[in-house]
């Protein structure tokens, strides 16, 4: 029971960080916004708990600065034969994650054909 309240108080302590986080960074505030980041690490450390997915997703892993597009972040989506992805540029460090983009379960009439 201890264990679940614990974990339940650090994913809502990382998700006001993070609110923060975002706050200081629009206003300019870079080393602030680095330090909440770090503290979210620091807690999702020490409760053994993974911060919830749009946080994970919404930091620079290499200058921990959170990534906001066209202010700190550069969003595009690149084209591939089998499945696109979406590639997120740190414009600050120029650090990039590339994420997969899901494809629907439905094949293509050109797939069809071919069997």
């Amino acid at each position: 029971m201890r264990r679940n309240v614990l974990k339940d108080l650090a994913i809502q302590r990382m998700r006001y960080l993070y609110k923060l986080a975002l706050d200081r960074t629009r206003s300019g505030d870079y080393d602030l916004a680095r330090r909440y980041i770090e503290l979210i690490i620091k807690y999702a450390h020490k409760a053994r708990v993974k911060p919830p997915k749009y946080i994970r997703r919404g930091y620079c892993r290499k200058c921990k600065i959170p990534l906001i597009p066209g202010l700190t972040a550069r969003v595009r989506i690149q084209s591939e034969g089998k499945g696109s992805r979406v590639v997120v540029t740190c414009l600050l460090c120029g650090w990039r994650r590339r994420y997969m983009i899901k494809t629907s379960g439905k094949k293509s009439r050109i797939e069809k054909l071919e069997k």
